[in-house]
């Protein structure tokens, strides 16, 4: 969204919009990216025995990462 909202300024808005009120929420804009639901099912199978996941974590925080998106704060 944020990308979309610096090249084209009239999106402004919705980008503004939808920043307040995730941060009401208490969330950050990137905690419903999809690569979250996947590292959380990732971790919950690497938890489960499954070595394999741990392929899948590195591989969605690396893309995480390379698109600028920040992880959630975790739950205190």
């Amino acid at each position: 969204m944020r990308d979309r909202t610096i090249r084209q300024p009239d999106y402004r808005v919705v980008y503004g919009h939808t920043l307040m009120v995730a941060h009401m929420a208490g969330h950050l804009i990137a905690d419903d990216h999809p690569g979250w639901a996947r590292i959380e099912d990732a971790v919950q199978a690497a938890r489960g025995g499954d070595l394999s996941a741990l392929d899948t974590i590195e591989r969605e925080i690396a893309r995480l990462m390379s698109d600028g998106v920040k992880p959630p704060r975790l739950a205190e």
